[in-house]
């Protein structure tokens, strides 16, 4: 094998961990800061001019509107019905 196709597969393999990184956080089959599932246990949901704290498995049926528009504060986690609530141990 040449320098360039050492090169040519060490860049490809490169690129193909990066994609799997990304379908792993768009897919959300890891917890980030920057996926869909958070380890902090809520998301934050843009809405209009700010941003409802939603926890990481809302499903829509209780109105945006019942969660806080601000984060919660260390400690703390969103509740499914929009309640503030002790992070579990």
């Amino acid at each position: 094998m040449t320098t360039r196709q050492k090169v040519r597969t060490v860049l490809f393999a490169a690129i193909a961990l990066l994609l799997v990184f990304v379908l792993m956080d768009a897919l959300g089959l890891r917890t980030s800061d920057t996926g869909v599932v958070s380890p902090k246990g809520y998301i934050a949901i843009s809405h209009g001019g700010h941003s409802h704290y939603v926890p990481n498995d809302w499903d829509g049926s209780v109105p945006i509107s019942n969660f806080p528009s601000t984060p919660p504060p260390d400690g703390m986690t969103v509740g499914p019905n929009g309640e503030l609530v002790p992070l579990a141990p």
